[in-house]
Parts: structure tokens; sequence; C-alpha cells
């Protein structure tokens, strides 16, 4: 079978227990965030737009090497009628193309009727993910160059996710389909097609989709350089820190397969670029044709899960996706007491998760206060802590209960 084959190989590895570190909250007044400066795993010659970061004792992450992030911001993303009409509009577009193709397929009445419309059917898909990588790819670097707001790149991110599901479902029909009709061709042009769609799906996008559409609100945070691009929010239900990455220069056309189909290679090329995550590996899958090959790892550690996808031609990350616990992560504490309030925010790095609480100093309780960052709204604590993502450099947090405010500055790079 040309499409996806899961290959799991399990590692006898020790894994050593290694935990976060919280430096605890002790002044009263205004403390300096102490933030450790991870090192990139690429060279300077590389013509990546990202490169695999390495913080001390959690994971590795996808991002633009310092001081070459184009662009950042955050939004808080809530029902947005517009955005969620044309999302739901564009998504059963493509699932009435799908329905009609297999309808098509269904009342063919010879072999070569339903190769020819197989054939065709790939054809036309083709040109479908190349309309909806385009449209992203367009959206992200007008974004970079300050064209567009971050309201109009997360429609558009939206817009694609929710059609890039329903052509991948179709692909998958497709792919299938040309399989048992020994169609070879076009069952391997659709797993590859499948494997253009992989950056289009992940927790952060999930997120949105349904927050526009009028579920649960949050913030998501945007990170771009060129055509690259970083997303980030945290799900308020379980606390849970979601990022993906999208490297689009990782990826390769054409190019054969570096691995050439053997995980131990691979697995090694995982190691060194995720050498924290390597003792927590779980899972290793090949998606796609060898000349359009990706390879999934899995890794399931004390923080969370880290999901990665390697590009067979240029060994580098395409793509990345992450869940954290953000009462896992290693941390630090930063407070500020005035009058009766004292905010403390628990920081990890720019991009991070952050947690903001607020506390009455003449109880030591904690109170429910409304949170902005940098004048932007983001929430209330609801008497406990509450978990956004940190913006880049200087940080206002501002904390407001019964119309008292403190405010707390904080430096994140």
């Amino acid at each position: 079978m040309v499409g996806a084959r899961v290959l799991v190989v399990a590692l006898l590895l020790s894994i050593a227990p290694i935990g976060g570190v919280v430096v605890a909250d002790t002044s009263g007044e205004d403390t300096a965030v102490s933030q450790s400066h991870p090192l990139p795993q690429q060279t300077a010659e590389s013509d990546r737009l990202m490169t695999v970061v390495t913080p001390e004792n959690t994971s590795e992450y996808l991002a633009p090497p310092p001081g070459e992030t184009d662009r950042n911001d955050g939004r808080r993303t809530g029902l947005d009628v517009a955005a969620a009409v044309e999302t739901d509009a564009r998504g059963l577009e493509s699932a009435y193309r799908r329905s009609t193709l297999e309808r098509r397929y269904r009342d063919a009445d010879s072999d070569a009727e339903r190769r020819e419309i197989v054939e065709n059917g790939i054809d036309r898909l083709a040109e479908r993910v190349d309309e909806l990588r385009q449209t992203e790819r367009t959206a992200v670097r007008r974004y970079s160059d300050g064209e567009i707001d971050t309201r109009e790149l997360l429609w558009t991110l939206s817009v694609v996710s929710q059609s890039a599901s329903e052509t991948d479902a179709t692909l998958e029909w497709l792919e299938t389909t040309a399989d048992e009709i020994g169609a070879e061709r076009v069952a391997e042009r659709a797993a590859a097609e499948r494997v253009r769609l992989v950056p289009t799906d992940g927790p952060v996008r999930t997120r949105l989709v349904t927050a526009l559409a009028g579920g649960s609100p949050g913030r998501i945070h945007v990170e771009t350089a060129a055509d690259g691009i970083v997303i980030a929010t945290v799900d308020p239900a379980t606390d849970t820190y979601l990022r993906e990455a999208y490297d689009p220069t990782a990826k390769t056309e054409g190019v054969d397969d570096q691995f050439g189909e053997n995980p131990s290679p691979a697995l090694e090329r995982f190691g060194e670029l995720y050498p924290w995550s390597i003792d927590s590996f779980s899972s290793i899958s090949m998606l796609g044709p060898e000349q359009a090959r990706l390879y999934r790892f899995g890794a399931t550690h004390s923080h969370g899960n880290l999901e990665t996808y390697l590009d067979g031609g240029s060994a580098d990350v395409l793509y990345e996706r992450q869940w954290i616990n953000v009462r896992e992560a290693p941390s630090s504490n930063v407070g500020r007491t005035d009058g009766d309030l004292r905010v403390i925010a628990t920081t990890t790095r720019a991009g991070g998760p952050i947690g903001i609480a607020v506390r009455d100093t003449t109880t030591g309780r904690p109170v429910d206060g409304d949170v902005a960052l940098n004048g932007d709204p983001i929430g209330s604590t609801g008497g406990d802590q509450l978990w956004t993502v940190a913006p880049h450099g200087q940080t206002t947090i501002n904390a407001t209960y019964e119309g008292e405010t403190i405010s707390l500055d904080v430096d994140l790079e």
C-alpha cells in the first residue's frame, strides 16, 4: 500500500527523572525574570526560516532564530460570525467535491471509466491543495510584511484548515480506491498531496475554528518569519499549552528520502535535534511516497507531548506540534505588591505559557482579578490562576480587582 506506513519502534532507554525547577516568589517588589538562553540546533549558514531550540530540562521547539522574527502579536478570539460562515462554507464546498467524486465513481459502468474518474480526480485535488497552500502562504507573508492584521490572518488560517480537512478526507478515499483498482500512480500522488496538507491541521487551529464558531474564546499568539509561522494558545479547560510551528523552507520537492525508508538513521536525526525529548520517544511513522516523505516522531515526556515531522529530503523539521501541561513546565515566579493587592506571574519564556494570579494581601487569598497584557484584556483569574501565551519583550501586566489596579512589568525573551 502506497499510503501512510506506520512503523512503531520500541526503544529500551534509561530515562533519568528530569523535573522543572520552579523559582519561588519571595520578593514583595518587582523581580527580574531570569531566562535561560537556549541554543539553536542549526548553523548560521542554514537557509531555513526556523531552527530547533533547546531549552534546559524541557522539550525542544521549532522557532525562528533569535532576532529573526518579522512580527509577533496576540489576539483574543471568540465568536466571529463572518469568519465562521466563510469557514463553514469552504468546508461544505470541499465536502461537496468529495461526495460528487464518490457518486460519479459509484455510477461508473466500467473499470476504464472508474480509472478515468480517479485520474481526473487527483488532478483536480492537486490543484485544490495548491490553492490552499498558496492562500495560507500568501496570508502569512502579507502578515509578516504588515499588510494585514492578526484577525485577517487567523480568519484565513481557519478557512484553510477547515477546507484542508475535507480535502484530506477526499484524498484518503481516492488513495484507497486507486489502490483497489491498481491505479498505483494515482494512489501515490494522493499520498503525496496528503503530505502537503499535514501542516494545515493541529491543536491550535482546531481551537481557533471552534472559537470563531462560538466555542470557548481564547488568546492566540502568532509569530512569523517570512512565510513561516508559529501559533500558540492555552486551552483553559485543561490548562494545556498548545503550539504549532511550520517552516515551509524545510520541504523538498522531488528529492529522494535521505534515510532510504530506514527508521534507524531517521531516529538518530531526531535525537540530534531533540536531545532532551529522545529519552521520551514513543513512535515513528513514515508518511507519503519516497520523494515526498515525512517522518513523524512522537514523544510523551514529563511535561506533555511532542509531535514533529521531519522531511525525508532535507532531513530538517517541517512541522511541529506541542501539548504542554502549564503547571509542569519549568518556570520562575515574579511578583509585585501595591496596597491591598499582589500580582504574581509564573513565567517560562517569550511565546511560552505565562500564568497570572492576584492575591488579597490582607487575607493572603487569591481573588478574581481581570487581567490585561500590554493593554489587551485577556480574561479573569477566576480566583485561581489565568494562563495565556507570553508576548515577546517588555510586557506590562495589569490586574484589576474591585476598582483597584496593580501593574507588573516583565521582560521576556
